[in-house]
């Protein structure tokens, strides 16, 4: 293999061995939709990977606003660094909302206790409280699988992958279309 492919094949292993290593540097991050023209940015938990269909996947809550954005416009960036490694990854793809019932059950069912109460609250992300509390659900008696009817998995079909290492003796960055499989060196 050249160095190319070489670079692309690890940025998939590191994709997936953060879906298993706790603490791994691409396990958490930043999804920028867009919000009446302006960038949108938050800080999302990677679920799942496909390496051979180019996509990864995420859980929300579909009362939040970024299904509304995705929904009006389905272009995002999402934006992962690895500061020990100095590895950035900028991942631009079109993202869509899993419809399959059977899909959602078999993820819903596989979660954890601690990330099923998050889709129990009261109030949809950003509505405005009192108290900063307010949103939380008495949780004696709680029956966690109600909150299936909030939970969404997002899918980003990838396009393009912009990997750029920094290196005191000289950066590097290649530019990776993964719809037309051509890989570039790009000036940093």
């Amino acid at each position: 293999m050249d160095k190319k492919q070489d670079i692309l094949e690890k940025i998939w292993s590191e994709l997936k061995d953060s879906l298993i290593i706790s603490g791994h540097p691409f396990h958490i991050f930043s999804l920028s939709t867009i919000n009446n023209n302006f960038p949108d940015s938050r800080n999302v938990v990677l679920r799942s990977i496909n390496k051979d269909k180019s996509y990864i996947t995420f859980h929300t809550d579909k009362r939040s606003n970024k299904i509304i954005q995705i929904k009006d416009n389905n272009n995002v960036c999402c934006l992962f660094y690895d500061k020990t490694n100095k590895i950035q990854l900028k991942i631009y793809g079109k993202i869509s909302i899993v419809e399959d019932k059977q899909i959602i059950f078999d993820t819903w069912s596989k979660s954890k206790d601690m990330s099923k109460v998050c889709y129990l609250n009261k109030f949809s992300p950003g509505t405005p409280m009192k108290d900063s509390k307010e949103y939380i659900l008495e949780r004696d008696n709680i029956n966690l699988n109600e909150g299936i009817k909030n939970f969404c998995i997002l899918k980003i079909n990838i396009s393009i992958i912009d990997w750029l290492n920094l290196n005191h003796k000289g950066h590097e960055r290649l530019l990776i279309d993964i719809i037309n499989n051509k890989k570039e060196w790009i000036a940093p």
